[in-house]
């Protein structure tokens, strides 16, 4: 787990201790419907934010992500409600569990770079319980007495703002690293077991396993010629379909069933393995995925980058 995951889910556990509180000292002012929306907004943000950063970590193992992301959510709705009754506990229990197992099948959907995004969105609308105590706690017919009571939501705002922008540094940081690290094992031939490149020729091995390609970025040189190799690992057929201009291989499988002159399509059944080999003719970033309906989506999906 990286610096941004630790920030996020610190972030959160610090929010919780200060919501708890709060909410504590203002449970003799708030009644039980306003106990139930607190508990339900922030139970359902806080499952939303894990279970999307917890999806994208453990990706390929939907379970541990959804029962992790569960319990975070569900943790820290009940612990809200716990100052209002148990109706307000009930409410956060269950907003905290939908949000955590929604979070974790939409991170498990999706790319690292798109859950930033998504993971700070929800984090700020976690903090955002912090204006939804402060609207639910004043009376209906309370009259503004100064304009001065604009400055706290705009420091605040203003302090979250920071803070968030502060987190995605992080990430940014960790994402440069990580293709840096990426872009250097490429040029290794034992530091990737899936994808060897030697002097003769490109041979390229990927593993299809629990939904997902074991290199979902390929990196080969134009006019040289590549063997593919996809070694299918799971109990479902697989397949990868690559549009780039390319020459076919005398040899080639016939499991390259071509729909196009510039398509190269492997496809291989259940536990076993199929190779084929092209030569690349144009140098570009294309795009790789499994054409089995619902597969791409799943995330098995990838970069062909021909340089």
């Amino acid at each position: 787990m990286g610096d941004f995951q630790l920030f996020v889910l610190g972030s959160l556990g610090f929010l919780t201790f200060i919501v708890v509180i709060w909410a504590g000292r203002l449970k003799k002012i708030l009644g039980t419907m306003q106990g139930m929306i607190i508990s339900m907004f922030y139970g359902m943000n806080v499952g939303l934010t894990a279970g999307i950063l917890l999806g994208v970590t453990y990706q390929g193992d939907l379970f541990l992500s959804t029962i992790i992301s569960i319990a975070i959510g569900v943790l820290a709705g009940s612990l809200c409600g716990l100052r209002f009754g148990v109706l307000s506990v009930l409410e956060g229990f269950m907003a905290g569990l939908m949000g955590g197992m929604m979070g974790a099948m939409v991170g498990e959907m999706i790319r690292e770079d798109q859950s930033i995004s998504l993971v700070q969105i929800f984090l700020f609308l976690s903090v955002s319980t912090i204006f939804i105590i402060a609207i639910v706690k004043t009376p209906r017919n309370a009259k503004v007495h100064t304009k001065k009571w604009l400055l706290k939501p705009l420091v605040i705002s203003t302090l979250v703002a920071v803070y968030l922008i502060g987190g995605n540094s992080i990430a940014e940081k960790n994402r440069m690293l990580g293709e840096s690290s990426a872009s250097n094992s490429h040029h290794s031939a034992t530091s990737n077991p899936t994808e060897k490149i030697n002097k003769e020729r490109q041979i390229i091995v990927v593993d299809s396993i629990d939904m997902k390609y074991s290199n979902n970025k390929i990196i080969v040189e134009k006019d040289r010629e590549v063997t593919l190799t996809l070694k299918n690992l799971d109990n479902i057929e697989h397949d990868i379909e690559i549009k780039v201009p390319s020459l076919p291989n005398n040899n080639e499988s016939h499991h390259n069933h071509e729909t196009g002159s510039n398509v190269i399509h492997l496809h291989a059944s259940p536990k076993s393995t199929e190779t084929l080999t092209f030569t690349p003719t144009e140098s570009g970033v294309y795009e790789f995925y499994c054409t089995i309906p619902g597969h791409k989506e799943f995330g098995m999906i990838g970069q062909f980058i021909v340089s």
